[in-house]
């Protein structure tokens, strides 16, 4: 799932007021949730009556479909205004094929059902850079989902079946065909691959708003990364 910058949707603003509303709803799903989030809460967050929303958006779903559009840099698709949609089955259809689209972790599937090489700690390296950069490149996405799934089943079901699970199937495989884990008990490999994945997931997806790792640049937090997720399998 590709994750657009906020540069571009900046760049856009001054023709077309929906990039505002896109990025105003996606702070705020975000931050408050998906049942809780309500229309007036991006109208007051924009200065705006709740009217002038309804110019862009008919609903509450397709205020949460604009949001996810503003994550994956495709609010020019939400026109002409306003967007409608169906419910969140036109969002969980769209996830599911960003999903599908793209490859999402290529060395790291690959190395799950493959022979191990010659170097196996450079192996890990690049896998640990690969989650990474995957990782922090959906940063945007992964939080609204993260932070609204699990009050909207269809949503953690696309979400989960598409991302979360073959992600760890992979993983866990990988862990047990190099010998990270024993075969036999599959829960130290599960441990050992979610422990190493959670180092990764933090510094890729979290540092970036936790104002107590401001200091941190993207470089060094890809270099730690990669040197704690590769030190799991020494």
């Amino acid at each position: 799932m590709t994750d657009a910058t906020a540069a571009p949707a900046r760049a856009r603003r001054g023709t077309d007021r929906s990039y505002d509303v896109a990025r105003a709803a996606l702070e705020c799903f975000s931050s408050g949730g998906y049942r809780l989030t309500q229309i007036a809460h991006v109208a007051a967050r924009l200065g705006v009556s709740v009217g002038s929303i309804y110019r862009y958006v008919d609903s509450k779903e397709a205020l949460f479909h604009l949001a996810v559009l503003e994550t994956l840099g495709r609010v020019a698709d939400a026109q002409p205004s306003p967007l409608s949609v169906k419910g969140l089955e036109d969002t969980v259809a769209l996830l599911r094929r960003e999903i599908a689209r793209e490859g999402l972790w290529p060395v790291l599937a690959k190395a799950a059902r493959g022979p191990a090489p010659s170097d196996l700690r450079r192996e890990a390296e690049t896998i640990g850079g690969e989650l990474y950069d995957a990782i922090s490149a959906r940063a945007r996405i992964i939080r609204l989902l993260d932070r609204c799934a699990h009050e909207a089943p269809e949503l953690a079901e696309a979400f989960d079946e598409g991302v979360r699970y073959p992600l760890m199937a992979n993983l866990v495989a990988w862990v047990v065909r190099r010998g990270y884990a024993p075969e036999r008990n599959r829960a130290d490999a599960d441990a050992l691959a979610r422990g190493a994945m959670e180092a990764v997931a933090w510094l890729a997806k979290n540092r970036p708003s936790d104002p107590t790792a401001a200091a941190i640049t993207d470089e060094q937090a890809r270099r730690a990364a990669v040197r704690i997720f590769s030190s799991a399998f020494a």
